[in-house]
């Protein structure tokens, strides 16, 4: 979704649509709510079987985040969060297509040209998300208890371990050196494994997933965010979904591996801007 003003230096009381979401016509329940200025309240705008949830803004207040890019951070962080309020709320009762903080119109012919063009665009990723929820899923990871669990169950190492009392102090120190080089090698590939697995169990009961960055701490630390990612899942099988994060749990968790399940949240992560 685009953001459209009509000129550089809009007018104090010139006006716009801020746009929240695209839904389909028959299936709309909008409640007598205020827009994300606090004044105005939502309406709908409708393009054949489509509607958009809008509410007027003026365009001056949105110029110096939404053109100059030169945001005031404590303003913007409130007008996300009510934005992100509002589209929650929606999405209780509606299947939609969220649009990005900041997508505001010029006026209704602008956003009724915009759904002209992106119409059988809207309509496929609106079937695509019906029925479905956008859930966030966190694993971390506490580094000397999977640690311990692998010294444990590697007879490799513990036979190593089992023999350095009998060395000499130069030669246990060495023995010492190889068994954390082990460790460690052998650390990086159950790690590998155990996340391939998360992936291939949540995929089995998920329509879609999406990935974020993790940066691994360059010190090792419990609780360190291991996986982060994001499921579409249809509400009619959350239950399974939740099933089987708690399944990865219970044989997981001696290793020190433990899980986050944040959501419902509307499916920011599988609508392109």
């Amino acid at each position: 979704m685009m953001t459209y003003f009509k000129n550089n230096t809009p007018d104090v009381n010139e006006k716009g649509l801020y746009v929240y979401c695209i839904m389909p016509k028959d299936v709309v329940t909008i409640h007598d709510q205020k827009g994300i200025d606090g004044e105005g309240s939502l309406f709908l705008v409708q393009y054949r079987e489509l509607v958009a949830v809008v509410s007027e803004v003026k365009l001056k207040d949105f110029k110096l985040s939404m053109v100059a890019k030169e945001m005031v951070m404590e303003w913007a962080e409130e007008k996300v969060r009510i934005h992100e309020k509002i589209v929650e709320r929606l999405m209780k009762e509606n299947d939609l297509l969220p649009t990005s903080f900041g997508s505001i119109v010029s006026n209704k012919e602008a956003l009724i040209d915009l759904m002209t063009d992106k119409y059988y665009e809207y309509i496929s990723v609106l079937e695509k998300l019906k029925g479905k929820e956008e859930w966030t899923i966190k694993a971390y990871l506490s580094f000397e208890k999977f640690k311990q669990a692998l010294e444990d169950n590697t007879p490799e190492i513990r036979k190593r371990k089992e023999i350095l009392s009998a060395l000499s102090k130069s030669d246990a120190f060495l023995m010492k050196r190889k068994i954390d080089n082990l460790v460690k090698e052998q650390m990086d590939i159950r790690l590998e494994n155990v996340l391939l697995h998360i992936v291939e169990v949540l995929r089995k009961v998920s329509e879609c997933e999406a990935f974020s960055n993790v940066e691994f701490p360059k010190h090792q630390k419990d609780n360190s965010i291991i996986l982060k990612a994001s499921y579409l899942v249809k509400k009619s099988i959350f239950q399974d979904f939740l099933q089987q994060i708690n399944k990865l749990t219970d044989e997981l968790e001696s290793e020190g591996i433990t899980f986050e399940v944040i959501g419902p949240w509307p499916p920011y992560s599988f609508v392109e801007d």
